[in-house]
């Protein structure tokens, strides 16, 4: 018996634990001396036996002899066919080469050498095209602080007091944490 149904069940068995008894053909001894147990495992038995049924009532109507009759005759057909060599489609043969047809044959190095071409021209006009619609970044001059960060006065500041201008709207729709707490007293 496991643990969890000594702990939480008071010693009786899960439903788990009668369905695998039941499926497997293992009784375990607590369900000899458990009453409860042995009347809850003869009544998920019947409900088990009810599924069954049901599930090849409902095949038994889906699945019409004449289906199944079909079904068998395709399955009979492949299989025969397994015993049958395999059938080879024969292609004709070509008639003709590439120079003998009056057409131009292309190397195939210049074939390679317009792939890379083709990849840097690619490359060169996406750059191109991406600076052209780009605006243009001026830096920011140098100050006498350098070192300090950009945003260094919201370090000084306490964290009530920090307002942000991106963060304007949102700070006048919701109150402040100690604005809150105080309203409720805590």
């Amino acid at each position: 018996m496991r643990l969890i149904d000594v702990v939480f069940r008071q010693g009786h068995l899960s439903e788990q634990a009668l369905i695998e008894a039941i499926a497997g053909g293992q009784r375990p001894p607590h369900l000899d001396r458990c009453d409860v147990c042995a009347e809850r495992a003869l009544a998920v038995s019947r409900w088990m036996d009810e599924v069954q049924l049901d599930a090849t009532e409902t095949a038994d109507a889906v699945f019409t002899p004449e289906h199944l009759a079909t079904q068998q005759s395709q399955i009979l057909r492949r299989l025969e066919q397994l015993d049958s060599p395999a059938r080879v489609i024969a292609f004709p043969a070509a008639g003709r080469t590439g120079r003998e047809a009056g057409g131009r044959r292309v190397a195939a190095s210049w074939v390679g050498v317009a792939a890379a071409a083709g990849l840097v021209i690619g490359i060169v006009g996406g750059q191109v095209s991406a600076r052209l619609g780009a605006p243009v970044v001026v830096p920011p001059t140098q100050t006498a602080e350098a070192d300090t960060p950009v945003d260094a006065q919201f370090l000084e500041q306490s964290y009530d007091q920090i307002n942000i201008s991106a963060f304007e709207g949102m700070d006048a729709m919701t109150p402040r944490l100690t604005q809150a707490s105080a309203r409720t007293g805590r």
